[in-house]
């Protein structure tokens, strides 16, 4: 299993946010008050949290990290990294499920083998597919090479991060991690820890069709998307370390709010906003860069402008949502090397954001560290001051189940 957080460490994540904002204006003005205004003189404090059954997961799933999720339609959709399989056993670098089971009080049942159906009667696939120029750059270099290919063995990876639903265009839109791996050392693609990042883009599901897709960049950069040694890849927004939406994403009143360049030790990320329906157009971004003079937000289209809002980030990821009752953002994450899971709360998804508190810790365990935690904002009850999370757990492969209860006080 792996952590993508640990490329966050080594590389750094970056932060996306979806705004109205003219494209090919340098920078534009926020209002000073957006949909978290009131909220400020609120404050969040856990009540109880409670430990419940580990996800109940297809037969045939030995283990898989890294589970996010969105609610569309009266399900919940899941996309999960890193899969191991049985009966046959297998291994893919990504898998989905989904469920009508939105009651987590009792557990949840994710049984299904597919993240559009309910069908539970086969093994999870491969989510996102190769593409043809993917698939034959790895049978080109597949064992036994030729004398000197630095590419000897070269397999690419997929890794889906956050997950949001889009209703207003029948999808639920995902971030994805590419990478390369299994090359020697010292080579374009070796693997190292976790493998050699090659940049993020965005994926859909269109749950009208069932289809599962890259999304392709509109006025792409050149920089980014030929960095892959297989050739142009149009799908690629984002250079490694400039990895907005690699961290979290948000959509809110027809915005996306991501966070990414996160830095997991200085518990601090960046922030981008771009419309929900631009996306995929890279010009139509634009980047947090600090607050303006008039008291609004200075938003920039350049993304070296963008600053850190001090919103955490987990070896893995973490989860901002809008939460109703608090008339604010919530943002949760499990600590690195610690198996404590973290909350902090701001008025405005660029803060200013709280000091991160402790909710629960996971489970012991012998071997690796818990991590990928995150909440599942679909199962929320009492305007989201009751809430659900799972965190992977390396010692049995489990995605473990926990129950948080929060209150708010007026300060």
């Amino acid at each position: 299993m792996r952590l993508r957080s640990i490329l966050a460490v080594a590389g750094a994540t970056a932060a996306l946010i979806a705004t109205s904002a003219a494209p090919g204006l340098a920078d534009s003005r926020g209002a000073a008050q957006g949909a978290g205004s009131g909220s400020a003189a609120r404050t969040l404090g856990v009540t109880a949290s409670q430990a419940l059954p580990a996800l109940r997961q297809n037969a045939h799933v030995v283990g898989r990290d890294n589970g996010q999720s969105a609610g569309y339609g009266g399900r919940s959709v899941w996309i999960f990294d890193d899969t191991i399989l049985r009966d046959p056993d297998g291994f893919l670098s990504n898998s989905g499920a989904t469920t009508t089971d939105l009651d987590a009080s009792d557990g949840i049942d994710l049984t299904s083998d597919n993240p559009f159906t309910l069908d539970s009667s086969a093994a999870p696939g491969e989510l996102m597919p190769l593409t043809a120029a993917e698939t034959a750059f790895q049978k080109a270099h597949a064992q036994p090479c030729a004398t000197g290919d630095e590419y000897c063995g070269t397999v690419f990876g997929l890794w889906p991060g956050p997950v949001v639903a889009d209703p207003a265009r029948h999808r639920i839109i995902f971030s994805y991690g590419k990478l390369c791996r299994g090359a020697p050392d010292g080579t374009p693609c070796a693997s190292g820890f976790v493998g050699t990042p090659l940049g993020t883009g965005f994926a859909q599901l269109d749950m009208r069709t069932h289809k599962v897709s890259r999304i392709d960049v509109v006025h792409p950069d050149p920089a980014v998307t030929g960095v892959g040694p297989e050739g142009n890849d149009p799908a690629l927004m984002f250079a490694p370390g400039k990895d907005f939406g690699a961290g979290s994403m948000v959509l809110h009143d027809g915005m996306i709010y991501a966070y990414g360049r996160c830095d997991t030790a200085a518990n601090s990320c960046a922030l981008a906003r771009v419309p929900a329906g631009q996306i995929q157009d890279r010009l139509a971004w634009r980047y947090y860069a600090g607050p303006g003079a008039d008291g609004g937000q200075v938003w920039s289209a350049d993304p070296d402008a963008a600053v850190t809002v001090g919103a955490g980030n987990g070896p893995a990821g973490s989860t901002v949502q809008y939460v109703p009752a608090l008339h604010g953002y919530l943002d949760t994450y499990m600590g690195l090397f610690d198996n404590v899971a973290h909350y902090q709360t701001a008025p405005e998804p660029w803060g200013p954001w709280t000091a991160a508190k402790p909710m629960f810790t996971g489970l012991p365990t012998n071997t690796l560290w818990d991590y990928a935690m995150f909440a599942h904002p679909e199962y929320s009850r009492r305007g989201g001051l009751t809430q659900y999370f799972t965190y992977y757990r390396p010692e049995d492969g489990s995605q473990q189940l926990v129950r948080v209860d929060f209150d708010v006080t007026r300060g």
